[in-house]
Parts: structure tokens; C-alpha cells; sequence
């Protein structure tokens, strides 16, 4: 990534409520796609959101993408794959595989019929979408649609470019909203925002790109950004918390939010107070801070606000429960103080032990959709797939004539190594996020402003 700049021409409108939540307490959220949910950063950015500001709501997510799928494979993997968890939602994302970017090929322009294999693609696409949207809703399964993120197209970058691979994407997206419609379902528009922004950064440096050197996959940024717009659609609250500091106690849990304000103590040169907040500032990760510079995801969805009235003039400490959170002046305290964006405050490092923890998590998550990607996409054609040495038959044999990319090589390494420890790494899995109730749970803090 080369050039970024901060985004103008997008109007954004977030749901200012602390209490409004698109998924309930019970909720089991299924991600349905390709290797984009596959790998899963995007919405395991709102897993982790709505475990830090909801964080004993328990809802339950869980990861149905296959690396390399299309409508078709989702057809056939309903039952074992997707309906095994008993969703309460289904979040769809396909059609990167689906258009068949190979079609898209500069070397295949001028052969015959090419257009209509194309067109074919897109039939294919459209009525398998259908399909896969009429299975959940008739199963009492509520769906929300994602429109496919980009194919970059128009990046400068030395990299193979499957020219026209976008536009039929952007195809899909309008089938997408065309069943959304049709079936009053909420869509995430991915493929819009990231085409504008993607756009943006390339006004000043052809070469960037919010998608990686293929041109498919985002990396931490892009995922960053879909994570929001998929938060900014299902109109996520703003508010971590909103402190406000007034005459007494009663008075500043008049005007605050999403916290209970205790035992409140003020003179000339000191205030003390506790505070429970009801949520956790977003943790956002070293490799996503670049999408800060492109969306106001702090203002309007990581606000966790401490506000001072009834200040004299002068420069202050403020500190947590004797951590040091900074210096400031009267003005700046009255204004309000943004927690999200102290890394080093209580709430933000209870915070990032929740997302470590998910880390782990996901980790997990990892290895048992490997081990699903080789059996939905490529062991169903293998006789006998059930025993080892038959996988590595295939392995020695027939996948040696192919000329598959070393990933590929990797994940039947990865197969043969996990398969026989699959109940023992499921175990794992479910009992990895064992601990969160108590190491999300928000606490009381103490805090101290102290004129200097």
C-alpha cells in the first residue's frame, strides 16, 4: 500500500443508540463464502466488535466459508457444513469464483464464444443465488446479503490483471440487491465502498491497492473495511461509553451513558470518582491502522468518552486506577477525552486480551477449515477418502501432474497432519472462547484528574 487519503465524499450516518444490536442473546451467526470469509478477518472484526461492546450478550459465529467456493459448493454442503450449527442467521458473500476470472484472461479475448461462456457464468451464479437464499428462509433462517468485494482491476501494479473480472462482480452485486429487494433482506455493499476508496488511493499513486498483489484477497486494511461497513450497515452504536463528569454524582450519571457513575468527590484541585463501564474500546490491530486514514471508524463507531465540566483553567493529569493516562488542558478535558485511543488505558488492554484470546481462537478455526476445504473441494473425488493412505495415493499421484500452487501442497501437508487429530482439535475449538465471560466483563475503575 502505497498512498492513502482520508475519505470525504462518503456520507456516513451511525445509529447513535448505545443499546442498538442487530444479533440477540441466543443468536448463531453463520459466514457463508468463499476463502475471503474463509480466512475470515472481516467479520471476525465484528465477532470481536460485538464481544467488546456487548460483552455478555454471547452471540455465537461461526466460519462456513471454503477457500475457492462457488454458489454450487454452498449447495452442496448445506447440511454437513452449514446447518450443522443450527444457525439462527445466515451471512452470505460468493461470486469471486462464480465469475470465472479466468474468462477474463487478455489471452482469451478473441476466442470464439468467450462472451457467452461469460454470460453462462453469470446465469449459473444468479440462479444458484436464489436457490441458496429460498433453502435458508424456508428453513426459518434469517439472511443478510454481502455484495463479493473487488477484483482489482484498475491497480498498475505488475501483477496478472483479469481485466473485466470487476464488472462482472459488480453484475453479481446488482443480482444481490435485486433479491434483497425482492425478499426485503439487508445488504452489505462491499463492492461499492471498496471500488470508491480503491479509486481514491489511486488518484495519487496508480500502483496502491486495498486488495492484495492478486488482486482478490484484502489484506488487514481491506478487511478493516469491510468489518465497518458491515457494522456501518447494521447501524452499530457509536458509544463504547460516554463519561461525563459534572457537580455530583447524580448529575453525571444524568448525563452519561452506557456506564454507572459512583462516589464522586471534587475540590479545587482534584476530582475522584469510580466508573463501570458497560463495554470495551475496540482494539484495532498494528496492521489495520491505515484504514484509519480512510474512514472515520474511531468517530463514529469506537467512542469511549470522558468529559470534565465545571473546570478551572490549567494543565491536568488524568489517571485510571493509578495508571497514567496523560496530561491535558481544561479545554481539551471538557471536550472529552477519547479512551479508544489510549492504548495503554485498563479498558484498552482488558480489551486485547480479548482479542488475544480470539486469536487463539481463530487459530483453531484455521485448521478445521483446512481440513473442510480439502474434503468439500478436493477429497470428494477420491475413492476411500476416509482412509490416510488413500489421500496420499492422491497427493503422490494425480495431484503431481497439476500444476497447483504450492498453497495447495501446503494444505494436503496440513490435512494429512490435522485429520487424525480432528476430534481433538474440534474439542479445542469449542472450548477456546471457555474463558471469555469472565475476560470481557467489564469492571470498575478509579479514576483521578489531578491539576498540576
Amino acid at each position: 500500500m502505497r498512498s492513502f487519503l482520508f475519505l470525504s465524499t462518503i456520507i456516513i450516518t451511525f445509529q447513535l443508540s448505545v443499546s442498538a444490536q442487530q444479533f440477540k442473546k441466543g443468536d448463531r451467526v453463520c459466514f457463508v463464502g468463499n476463502s475471503i470469509t474463509h480466512n475470515g478477518d472481516f467479520w471476525h472484526n465484528v465477532q470481536l466488535y460485538y464481544n467488546t461492546r456487548y460483552p455478555q450478550l454471547g452471540v455465537e459465529f461461526f466460519n462456513c466459508g471454503i477457500s475457492g467456493d462457488v454458489t454450487a459448493g454452498i449447495l452442496r454442503r448445506m447440511n454437513d457444513d452449514i446447518f450443522i450449527h443450527n444457525p439462527t442467521w445466515a451471512v452470505i458473500m460468493i461470486g469471486m469464483n462464480d465469475v470465472n476470472r479466468p474468462l477474463y484472461d487478455p489471452k482469451r479475448k478473441d476466442e470464439p464464444g468467450i462472451k457467452e461462456k461469460q454470460q453462462d457464468a453469470l446465469v449459473v451464479y444468479k440462479r444458484n443465488l436464489d436457490s441458496i437464499i429460498n433453502i435458508f428462509l424456508a428453513k426459518g433462517i434469517k439472511v443478510i446479503m454481502q455484495t463479493p468485494s473487488i477484483y482489482d482491476q484498475t491497480s498498475k501494479m505488475a501483477s496478472a490483471n483479469m481485466f473485466g473480472a470487476n464488472d462482472a462482480l459488480k453484475t453479481c452485486a446488482g443480482y444481490i440487491k435485486e433479491f434483497a429487494a425482492k425478499y426485503k433482506l439487508q445488504v452489505v455493499d462491499y463492492w461499492t465502498m471498496l471500488s470508491t476508496l480503491n479509486a481514491q488511493v489511486q488518484q495519487t499513486d496508480s500502483m496502491a491497492t486495498l486488495i492484495g498483489q492478486d488482486r482478490v484477497h484484502p489484506g488487514g486494511i481491506g478487511h478493516l473495511l469491510m468489518g465497518w461497513e458491515f457494522l456501518k450497515t447494521i447501524k452499530a452504536p457509536v458509544v463504547v461509553a460516554n463519561i461525563v463528569v459534572d457537580q455530583d454524582t447524580k448529575m453525571s450519571q444524568g448525563k452519561s451513558a452506557n456506564c454507572v457513575i459512583s462516589d464522586l468527590k471534587r475540590d479545587k484541585s482534584t476530582i475522584t470518582f469510580t466508573a463501570l463501564e458497560k463495554a470495551l474500546p475496540f482494539p484495532v490491530r498494528e496492521d489495520q491502522q491505515k484504514a484509519l486514514e480512510l474512514i472515520p471508524f474511531t468517530e463514529n463507531l469506537n467512542r469511549d468518552m470522558v468529559q470534565f465540566n465545571y473546570l478551572d483553567p490549567g494543565n491536568y493529569i488524568l489517571t485510571i486506577d493509578d495508571v497514567e493516562i496523560g496530561k491535558y488542558f481544561s479545554g481539551e478535558l471538557q471536550r472529552g477525552v477519547n479512551l479508544a485511543l489510549v492504548p495503554h488505558s485498563p479498558q484498552y488492554q482488558q480489551a486485547l486480551k480479548v482479542q488475544a484470546l480470539y486469536q487463539k481462537h481463530w487459530r483453531l478455526e484455521g485448521l478445521m477449515r483446512t481440513i473442510r476445504l480439502m474434503e468439500y473441494r478436493h477429497l470428494n473425488v477420491v475413492p476411500g477418502k476416509e482412509k490416510l493412505d488413500n489421500v496420499r495415493n492422491y497427493f503422490d499421484t494425480a495431484l503431481a501432474k497439476k500444476p497447483e500452487t504450492d498453497g495447495m501442497r501446503k494444505n494436503f501437508v496440513q490435512y494429512m497432519r490435522d485429520k487424525p487429530k480432528e476430534v481433538e482439535i474440534m474439542a479445542e475449538l469449542k472450548a477456546s472462547l471457555d474463558s471469555l465471560p469472565l475476560l470481557n466483563k467489564t469492571v470498575v475503575h478509579k479514576f483521578m484528574l489531578k491539576k498540576q
